[in-house]
C-alpha cells in the first residue's frame, strides 16, 4: 500500500511540475514572438540588408523554374530550399486572392549596390524575416528541452528559454533573412539528442542527433563541428567499448545522408561547389573592412556587452561542471569551447558566428543558477522563501540588460531611418536626370528617374574622377564610410581618403534619422549650385 501511495504522489508531483512549467513557458514564448516581430517589416519598400536580397532572389528562382540547383555554394542548400518551399502556400494564397496569376508574377527585388535596393512585393521579404523569426522562437523552445535534459531539472530549461527569448543577438538575427538562426536551431536539436545519448543512449538519439548534425550543416558549414559532441556523448557514455558499438556509426552515416539529401549539388555540381567554399573560406582568413582583426577579444567583448553576467555565470559553471565531473556539463562546455576556439582562428568576425553557442551558454548560465539556488537553500533551510525571492530577482535583473538592448534595438527598426528620408529628399529636391554616385548602404535612389552609378565604397575613385565624369551628386551611407571611423587605428588611411572627398565637394546636407547617417555632397562648384536649387534650406 505505501508503495502505491508514493507512485501515486511521484504521479502528481510530476503533473502539477508539468502544469507549473507550461504555464511558465507560454509566456516565454509570447516574449520571444513578440520581441522578433516588433519592426520586422524594417525599411520595407526599400532593402537595407546587404544578404537578404540574394537570398530571396535565389529562393525564387527555384521556387519558378524548378531547378534546385542553387547555383550559390558560399553557404549550403538547406535555407535556400525552405525559403523557396515557403513560396509555395504564398504563391496559392496569393492567385486564390487574384494578386497572382503565375510565378512570375512574384517580382525580385531591385539592387543598385550592397544595400541599397527596393522591392515591389515588400510581403516577399516579410514572408522570408517571418520563417526566420517562427525559427528563432522554436530555439527558445529547443533552449528550454536541452536545459531541462541536462540535468533533468524544468528550472534550467525555463531560464535559458527566458534568456535566449530577450537576447539582443538571437533577436536580431530572428528578423533577418539569414541562415544563422536557423543553424542555431538544428544545433541546439542535435545537442539536445546528444544529451540523450549520454543519459540513455537510445537508438532513437543517434538517429536525431546525426540527422540534426546534418541539417545543420547543410545550413552552415561552420556547424561541422556539432558532430564532436555526439562522439563525446558515446564515448563518455560507452568508455572505451565505445568504438564497438555500432550505433555511432549509424549518427555519423545519417549525419552524412542528411547533408548530401538536402545539399544535393554538392556533389551533382561539385565544380562549383569547392569553387565558392574555398572562397568563403578565404574571405573569412583574409578578412572584411569593419569585422575584422583581434578575433577572440572582439567575441568576449561583444557577450559581456550584450549578454552580461549571463557570460559570466555560465564561465563559472564551466569550471564547476569540470570540478565535479558533471558529464552533462562538460558535454555542452566542450561544445562551446571548441567552437569558440574555432571561429576564434578567422579574421573576420561578427555577431551571427557566435549566434550558435549562445544559447548554450544561456543553458550554463541557468545550470549555475539553479545549483547555486539548492546551495544557499540548503545552508538557509529557515529562509526558503527569501532565498526563492532573492533567486527569481536575480535572474530578473541580470536579464535587465540584454532586454534593454533588444528593446532599443527593435524601437531603432520600427523607425523611419534617414536613408528612407533622404530617399523621399532626393525626388523632391534634385532635378530628373541628375548624374548621381551612391556607395554601399547609401539611399536608394531610382534609376529610372536618375543617371545612377554604383561604387562599392566612394574611396575607389579619387576626386578628380567624380569631376571628370561631370557627377553632380554623392551620396555617402553610414554603414560604408562609418565602418573605418569605428576603428581609426586600423583604417586611418581609409579615413584620410573620405576625409579627402568631404573637404573637396560641397556639403549639401547630412540625415541623422533612426540613428543611421547619410552624407550628401554636391560636385559642381559652389556658385553653379546656388544658381539652380537651394538644397541646404
Amino acid at each position: 500500500m505505501g508503495t502505491a501511495s508514493e507512485t501515486s504522489s511521484s504521479k502528481r508531483k510530476t503533473k502539477r511540475t508539468a502544469h507549473i512549467t507550461t504555464w511558465l513557458l507560454l509566456p516565454i514564448l509570447a516574449i520571444a514572438v513578440l520581441l522578433r516581430i516588433w519592426g520586422i517589416d524594417f525599411g520595407l519598400p526599400f532593402v537595407y540588408h546587404p544578404d537578404e536580397p540574394l537570398y530571396v532572389r535565389i529562393a525564387q528562382r527555384i521556387f519558378k523554374t524548378g531547378d534546385l540547383n542553387p547555383h550559390f555554394f558560399n553557404y549550403p542548400s538547406l535555407f535556400l530550399y525552405l525559403n523557396a518551399l515557403a513560396y509555395v502556400p504564398f504563391y496559392l494564397v496569393g492567385r486564390v486572392a487574384g494578386l497572382l496569376s503565375s510565378p512570375s508574377d512574384i517580382l525580385e527585388p531591385l539592387m543598385i549596390a550592397m544595400g541599397v535596393g527596393r522591392t515591389a512585393m515588400p510581403s516577399t521579404f516579410l514572408l522570408g524575416r517571418c520563417l526566420t523569426a517562427a525559427v528563432g522562437v522554436a530555439s527558445v523552445l529547443m533552449a528550454f528541452m536541452v536545459g531541462r535534459r541536462m540535468a533533468e531539472d524544468y528550472r534550467i530549461g525555463l531560464v535559458a528559454a527566458l534568456a535566449l527569448a530577450v537576447s539582443p543577438t538571437s533577436v536580431r538575427n530572428s528578423q533577418l533573412i539569414t541562415p544563422d538562426t536557423l543553424v542555431g536551431f538544428w544545433i541546439l536539436l542535435s545537442l539536445w539528442a546528444s544529451l540523450g545519448i549520454l543519459r540513455v543512449g537510445k537508438l532513437s538519439d543517434y538517429v536525431i542527433a546525426g540527422i540534426t548534425g546534418g541539417l545543420a550543416i547543410s545550413t552552415k558549414y561552420n556547424a561541422g563541428l556539432v558532430v564532436l559532441p555526439i562522439v563525446l556523448a558515446h564515448f563518455l557514455r560507452w568508455g572505451c567499448k565505445g568504438s564497438s558499438e555500432k550505433k555511432l556509426y549509424v549518427a555519423l552515416v545519417l549525419m552524412g545522408l542528411a547533408f548530401v539529401l538536402t545539399t544535393p549539388y554538392a556533389l551533382l555540381d561539385h565544380d562549383n561547389f569547392w569553387q565558392d567554399l574555398r572562397f568563403e573560406a578565404r574571405h573569412y582568413s583574409t578578412g572584411h573592412e569593419g569585422m575584422e582583426g583581434d578575433t577572440l577579444h572582439w567575441y568576449l567583448s561583444y557577450l559581456w556587452l550584450t549578454e552580461g553576467l549571463l557570460v559570466l555565470f555560465s564561465l563559472i559553471e564551466v569550471v564547476r561542471g569540470i570540478v565535479r565531473r558533471s558529464k552533462a556539463a562538460i558535454l555542452v562546455s566542450f561544445f562551446c569551447i571548441v567552437y569558440l576556439a574555432f571561429i576564434s582562428r578567422f579574421v573576420v568576425r561578427n555577431d551571427r558566428t557566435i549566434l550558435p553557442i549562445i544559447p548554450l551558454l544561456f543553458v550554463l548560465s541557468a545550470s549555475w543558477w539553479v545549483h547555486s539556488y539548492e546551495w544557499l537553500r540548503s545552508r538557509f533551510n529557515h529562509s526558503v522563501r527569501a532565498v526563492s525571492f532573492a533567486s527569481v530577482v536575480l535572474v530578473l535583473l541580470v536579464l535587465a540588460m540584454p532586454l534593454r538592448q533588444t528593446i532599443e534595438n527593435d524601437l531603432t527598426l520600427a523607425t523611419v531611418d534617414s536613408r528612407t528620408t533622404a530617399s523621399s529628399w532626393i525626388v523632391e529636391n534634385l532635378p530628373e536626370g541628375s548624374r548621381i554616385v551612391l556607395e554601399s548602404y547609401a539611399p536608394f535612389v531610382d534609376p529610372g528617374t536618375f543617371s545612377v552609378t554604383a561604387v562599392g565604397r566612394m574611396i575607389d575613385h579619387p576626386a578628380d574622377w567624380y569631376l571628370s565624369n561631370d557627377f553632380q551628386y554623392l551620396f555617402f551611407g553610414e554603414w560604408m564610410y562609418g565602418r573605418f571611423y569605428r576603428d581609426p587605428d586600423r583604417y586611418w588611411e581609409q579615413i584620410s581618403q573620405y576625409e579627402g572627398l568631404f573637404s573637396t565637394f560641397r556639403h549639401v546636407r547630412t540625415f541623422n534619422d533612426g540613428g543611421y547617417e547619410v552624407r550628401i555632397y554636391q560636385v559642381q562648384s559652389q556658385e553653379a549650385a546656388g544658381q539652380e536649387y537651394q538644397l541646404c534650406r
